[in-house]
Formats: structure tokens, sequence, C-alpha cells
């Protein structure tokens, strides 16, 4: 696995020294109160708070954070009292499905784990705990929110059963159950509070990366920058990127690998056959590899032990892309591949180096790439500040018509080579960087660090209306709550995704998660858990960012 990816080819050996915090896990407090307008009617798209009328308290998911129990499958709903506002586990998002014999039917998702609230086995059992899981379409999963006298009770489509406060507890952690629906009862009341829209976890984006079987191929891996295909057949496909990935043929009988496992190869291309079709099983790419490897795209170079690519675009039948090559913790070069598109997965490569990007690794363009109307690449790239905690931003352009020949912004005009430090850079971003074209308007997606196991470990947005800033100011958008062993996940490589839009206007990023955590080994009873070196999936809400 690799930690020395956290900050992209910028990364200092003095990340390793500072000490690393332990994270202390809060239950929930009593003490605080989420705002948001109450008994609001429910829209067709919104979020919410659902609060019992009886209990007082807050309909969530259980579980231990620090354990990841609140992502999974099955785990159970039960009420608490308040938490802070940037615990997502108390909030809902009301999407309406359908409408059957004039009664509107709604999915609740909740942010936190992007699950939706389901009946176990579709059961017809009174005083069943309700639970979570993924959303499948299916009557256990669609609800009717029923106005009635102080809020609404919120009935299962498929057994008619209502979601009820046990006994009318105003205890926290009282499980929340479906039982019969009586009129006026104050445990099936349940008061909704409109919130404005908030970032949550795409469980349907996210379960794409979690790829199973021991014949797909990569399975487990770091980066997920992707590039939208139009050319020929493979218009609508898309060109999802690792770096560091294990093959599906490491995996054992119990899903894991071994603890004496390693990756098989520095990167891979993954060919998503349908931009709208999440179902992980699509094939990698594979090419004629020098190296004996034909699933690693980039060959790594003499003298290097690893090459790592990133952001790319297509231009017509060719696609663009940037790769970082090095050793240990330093990268020593950069270079810009060309790969052939081939509508099968048999692709050719090309392995370029334009004057000025590559022969320096002060600026590693690792940190997007736009293809603009103006008829300009633009390429960005960082340089790491402040023992890597924050980046000095920076642009490279090419134009379409000759991707060799690159220019660089110095803070006012493009010279032939780049320019480092305050004067040249279009903004300062944190730990890692991200930046796409979304909307009309320059996105920069970027991190805390997350090598060091600090407890900020937030996520921000800036825009910017030209390719060159100023950017705005940057907004927190989401925090992120990946734990291992209690302790807070290692994380990087964010990614700005702006071809999957789901009508909703709000955007996909992704990041990383690298099997790791501060104090801690990533061996557990002898295995590794693959889950835990893939890719998460975002949604940020257009509104928190500005578009």
């Amino acid at each position: 696995m690799k930690i020395t990816h956290v900050l992209p080819y910028a990364l200092c050996i003095a990340l390793i020294l500072p000490s690393c915090q332990q994270d202390s896990i809060q239950p929930n407090t009593p003490d605080e109160t989420l705002s948001g307008t109450a008994a609001a009617a429910p829209s067709q798209y919104g979020t919410y708070t659902i609060k019992s009328a009886a209990g007082n308290l807050f309909m969530e998911v259980t579980g231990n954070p620090g354990v990841n129990e609140k992502f999974k499958d099955g785990t159970k709903i039960v009420q608490w009292s308040a938490t802070s506002a940037g615990d997502l586990w108390q909030k809902w998002q009301v999407i309406y499905k359908q409408t059957v014999n004039n009664i509107a039917y709604y999915a609740l998702m909740n942010l936190h784990s992007g699950k939706v609230l389901d009946v176990p086995n579709s059961a017809t059992t009174n005083g069943l705990q309700l639970q979570q899981y993924r959303y499948n379409g299916t009557n256990a999963q669609l609800w009717e929110i029923r106005e009635v006298t102080g809020g609404y009770a919120i009935i299962n489509k498929g057994n008619g059963l209502a979601v009820t406060n046990l006994n009318s507890s105003t205890s926290n952690g009282t499980a929340i159950v479906q039982q019969t629906y009586s009129t006026g009862a104050a445990n099936q009341r349940w008061i909704l509070t409109a919130l404005a829209a908030d970032s949550y976890l795409d469980d349907e984006v996210t379960r794409y990366f979690q790829r199973n079987s021991t014949s797909l191929g990569s399975v487990a891996w770091d980066q997920g920058s992707s590039i939208p295909l139009t050319w020929s057949g493979n218009n609508g496909k898309v060109l999802w990127v690792t770096q560091d990935a294990w093959d599906g043929a490491k995996l054992q009988s119990n899903g894991m690998f071994n603890c004496s496992d390693f990756f098989d190869y520095n990167n891979s291309i993954i060919i998503q056959q349908d931009k709208t079709n999440w179902l992980p099983d699509d094939p990698n790419m594979t090419i004629n590899s020098p190296m004996g490897r034909p699933k690693q795209i980039c060959s790594n170079q003499a003298g290097t032990s690893w090459s790592w690519p990133g952001n790319g675009v297509e231009i017509g039948d060719k696609v663009y892309m940037h790769c970082g090559e090095g050793n240990g913790l330093n990268m020593t070069n950069q270079s810009l591949y060309v790969l052939t598109q081939s509508t099968g997965t048999l692709w050719t490569v090309q392995r370029t180096t334009p004057a000025g990007m590559s022969g320096q690794t002060n600026i590693g363009y690792a940190a997007g790439m736009v293809k603009a109307s103006d008829g300009y690449v633009y390429v960005y790239g960082t340089q790491a500040t402040s023992f890597g905690y924050l980046n000095n931003v920076h642009v490279a352009r090419f134009a379409t018509s000759n991707p060799n020949s690159w220019t660089f912004w110095n803070g006012s005009s493009w010279t032939s080579t780049p320019t480092t430090g305050n004067g040249a850079r279009i903004a300062e971003g944190k730990g890692t960087v991200a930046i796409n074209y979304v909307n009309g308007k320059y996105v920069m997606i970027t991190m805390d660090q997350g090598f060091n196991c600090d407890a900020p470990r937030n996520i921000y947005t800036a825009t910017s209306t030209s390719p060159t800033g100023p950017f705005t100011a940057a907004v927190e958008v989401y925090k992120i709550n990946d734990y291992f062993q209690g302790q807070y996940t290692r994380y990087y490589t964010p990614n700005v995704h702006p071809t999957f839009t789901n009508g909703r206007n709000e955007l996909l990023i992704t990041y990383s998660v690298n099997q790791s955590a501060c104090g801690v080994s990533d061996c557990v009873n002898n295995f590794i858990d693959p889950n835990y070196y893939r890719i998460r999936g975002l949604r940020i809400p257009y509104s928190k960012i500005g578009l």
C-alpha cells in the first residue's frame, strides 16, 4: 500500500516526524440543537431532521462512528438528542419516487451513509426495528409522509406499518420500529424540520469501487480521477485512473488480502462502459507492456520505482494524461502520456516529455486538467509549503492543437518555464488540491492535510470565473468521517467529476483513504481489508459551492 502519496509529488520527510494525534470518539451530546424550519411540508427533494413528537428526540443511524458502523448496510435506526450540525447521521434527504393511487411515496436517505430507511427483509412484524440499507427501489424503502395534526405519520408502502417511537420513549438509543398505524398516536407523529441542502456520501458511487471478484483486475487502489470519452463507440464511457493497485487475484475467500501481499501494479485504468451504470464489473484497460504488466498503463522509468498518473483530457481519438514518476518519497520527473483510443480494452500508449513541465519537480501538475472553450487545456499544479499543510496552486496550458507545447502563468503572463512562489500562484490550497470546470466556473476542491491524523479533516471549495484566478475564499463543505481501528484514517487525492450529473445540482467529488492510521497496524487478524484502500464518493450541493 502507499502512504507516501498524500502530498502529491512534494511529500517532505518532515511529515513523518510530528507525533500522531489520538482520536477521541465523542458520544452524542444533548445540549446542542439543529436549526431549521420546523414542521415544513416535505418537498420532492429536500434535507430534514425527523424528530419524534412523543420523545422530542431525533431519528438517526446508530453505531460507533470510530469503527464505521454508521456507514454499513443493516445498521439500526434509533432516536437521540440533537448533535452538532455536522453530524450527518441525523440528517435525512427526502426524495420523491412515485405516486400510486394518489399517494406520493418517498425514499428517506441518510446523509452520513447515503443509504435509505428500510424494513428488514420486507417483514410485516409489529415492533421490528427499522434499519438503513443500500437503495434498491423495493416497497420496503418507500414511505408515505402523511400530514397529521402536529406533524407527519411515516407509513411504509409495502406493509402499511408506521414508523414508531417504541413505547413513546424519551430515552437516547430507543429503537425506531414499525407498528400498526393508529390515528393520533403521538409516538407515530414526526416533526420534519427543513435544513439547508448539505453534502452527503454517494453510496452508489462508493460501491462502484468495491470490486470484490478475483477476476476483475484492479480491486483496490487510490487516486480516482475520471476522464469522460466522446470519441466513436466510446461515447458515454469514462476512464477511471488509479495509482498503486491490487489485483483481484490477491483476494482471499473472505474478500481480504493476506498481510504479506502487496499491490500488483503502480497504476491502472478502469473503463466504465456507461457513465450512468454503477455496477462494479467494468474491465481494466490493457496495453502491450514493456514491463510485462499489461494492466499498468504508465511504465516505470529506469531508476524509478513508481509512476502515478492523474488527470487527463480527451482530444479527438487521443487521451492526454499527466503522470508523475519517482522513487520513495521523491518525484524525479513528470510526463504526459498519449493514449490512442480503441473501442475494446487494448489501447496503445506513448510517453512524452513537454518542455517546462518535464525535467522539473518544483511544481507537480497533477491537480487537474480542463479543456476550455478557448482552444486551450489548462493544467493545474501544486507546490507544497508549510511542511505540506498548504500548497501554492499554479496553472499551465497547452493548445489542443499542440499538446507538447506548454506555457506557464507567472502571475501576469504566459512564459516558457514554470515560476514558483506566491507571486505566480493563482490560489493557496490546503494539504491536497483538485480543480475542474463546473457550471460556468473553475472549482477548486482542497482538503486538510490527511497524513498526520490531525483533527481538522475537512473538505473545502472555492471558485473562479477565470482559469488564472483569483479564487473565492475557501468554504467548508464536508467533514471526512472515515476511521481505521478507531483512529482517523489517512486520506488524500481529491478529484472533481463534473460529467456525472444527477439532475439535482450536486457535484460529484471523490477522495481516497489509505489503509492506515496513526499508531495502528494495517494488518488485522492476519488480513488487510481492501475497503480501506478504495475511493469514496460525495455529492456537494451547488448551493454550498456558489455555483
